[in-house]
């Protein structure tokens, strides 16, 4: 937790806020809902998140949609969790045919986020569509296809290939030289933002040899992993990361 200063007294310990960015669908997408309820939005978020949130120390914020950027003020660190591809218009003049399903309004929503989040210095882990948001934002591109890269028919446990990381980096130090890991996603990052540097890539297995897979941006504030640790057993040390960041 972090130190803050109370009146009259010692400083007190507080649990870090962490925010957790999610989907937003409609009611009709969800079983046993009343017929009035199918047209109405629903924010939507995979319970994993917040339980390795909560795992590592911190008290997950679940980030609605219509919850504007200044709710980064008040939280201590963010999450921007995985979903479906960012519309193509962001960072490229075409779309491939392969693109699968946008999520209207989410990326304007995200990004927004991103730049309060610059403006506080608030630490960031992005996961799956969250590395790419970040890449995105920082001005980078992304390969909009990689055929044979993803596993959507096995489990998120399924660890099909490894990430090598480089000596010295944040996600080296988290988990040593390599781990294996699932693979869940179909685009990758390509051309790096401003500040965005590569320090993880695929090899072995099923993966696409040498897929950049890690990043860190903005010294050590800004952390993306390509995988979903927040479905593999046991606490992941990324989250934990956030969570000591916090305190800086």
């Amino acid at each position: 937790g972090r130190l803050v200063p109370r009146r009259g007294g010692l400083p007190v310990t507080v649990t870090p806020l962490i925010g957790i960015t999610g989907r937003r669908r409609q009611g009709g997408d969800l079983a046993r809902l009343l017929p009035f309820q199918g047209e109405l939005d629903i924010d939507v978020y995979f319970a994993s998140y917040g339980r390795q949130v909560t795992a590592a120390g911190g008290i997950p914020v679940l980030i609605p949609r219509d919850g504007g950027p200044e709710v980064v003020s008040r939280l201590d660190g963010l999450v921007l969790s995985g979903g479906a591809d960012i519309d193509p218009a962001l960072y490229a003049p075409d779309e491939d045919p392969s693109l699968s399903k946008v999520e209207p309004g989410r990326d304007s929503h995200e990004l927004a986020i991103l730049d309060a989040a610059a403006e506080h210095g608030t630490p960031v882990l992005g996961i799956c569509r969250g590395i790419q948001v970040l890449n995105v934002h920082a001005g980078g591109t992304l390969c909009q296809h990689v055929p044979d890269h993803a596993n959507f028919a096995g489990s998120g446990e399924d660890r099909l290939h490894q990430v090598r990381f480089e000596a010295g980096s944040v996600p080296e130090a988290l988990y040593g030289p390599q781990i294996n890991v699932n693979s869940l996603h179909h685009q990758t990052l390509a051309h790096l933002g401003e500040g965005v540097r590569a320090v993880g890539w695929s090899t072995g297995g099923s993966a696409t040899e040498d897929v950049v897979e890690a990043i860190e941006a903005e010294g050590d504030r800004v952390l993306g992993v390509q995988w979903h640790p927040e479905m593999l057993p046991g606490a992941d040390p990324a989250f934990a990361w956030l969570i000591d960041r916090t305190g800086r």
